[in-house]
């Protein structure tokens, strides 16, 4: 994921989307959906989740699902 963070950035730079201020709003809102597409894949690809297409959210089994997840994904 962090190599396709990299990527990204490296073509809103391209685009002239930094300067010497820092990132242009633009580009930080690109980084931010492939972060959050990054996060959401990880936790759809674990067992317990699911895409609830109607509400455009992510549900949840169980609770322990969740715990399992929060505990993986700390370590």
């Amino acid at each position: 994921m962090e190599r396709v963070l990299a990527d990204v950035l490296r073509d809103q730079r391209n685009l002239g989307n930094k300067g010497d201020g820092g990132w242009k709003r633009s580009a930080l809102n690109v980084a931010a959906a492939v972060s959050w597409y990054g996060i959401v894949s990880d936790i759809l690809g674990q067992s317990g989740f699911d895409w609830d297409g109607t509400k455009h959210m992510i549900t949840i089994e169980n609770e322990n699902a969740w715990n399992e997840y929060c505990t993986v994904s700390i370590l």
